[in-house]
């Protein structure tokens, strides 16, 4: 297909950066993210403990045997049963004393169960 009409892309123009202004350009940046803190989701909270990654059927489990973040926490780091869960999908089944936990195979947990409730909190 010809046309008489044709338009030729043109690029933007180079701009000749020297290593003074890329520098300056470098402190603005950081000097911005510095005053203006983003939350980061995947980097430890100031405890040390990465944040869990729950659904909400296992928040809402977790929250009414009350089980907390640090017991779910102990299970994953250090399971004394570890078996795959019957649903299948790479899914795994950990036991700690009374605690079972299945989480997916990305890590999120999928579901909190506690055959032995805790106490409410609050």
């Amino acid at each position: 297909m010809s046309s008489a009409f044709a338009l030729p892309f043109q690029g933007p123009p180079v701009r000749e950066v020297s290593d003074e202004e890329a520098a300056a350009d470098f402190e603005a940046e950081v000097a911005a993210l510095e005053a203006h803190p983003q939350p980061h989701p995947d980097v430890p909270d100031s405890d040390g403990a990465a944040p869990l990654r729950m659904t909400k059927g296992a928040t809402a489990a977790a929250a009414a045997d009350g089980v907390t973040d640090d017991d779910i926490r102990t299970v994953i780091a250090d399971p004394q049963e570890i078996e795959p869960d019957p649903a299948g999908n790479g899914r795994m089944r950990l036991r700690r004393g009374s605690l079972t936990v299945v989480v997916a195979r990305d890590g999120a947990v999928l579901s909190v169960r506690d055959r032995k409730p805790r106490r409410r909190r609050g």
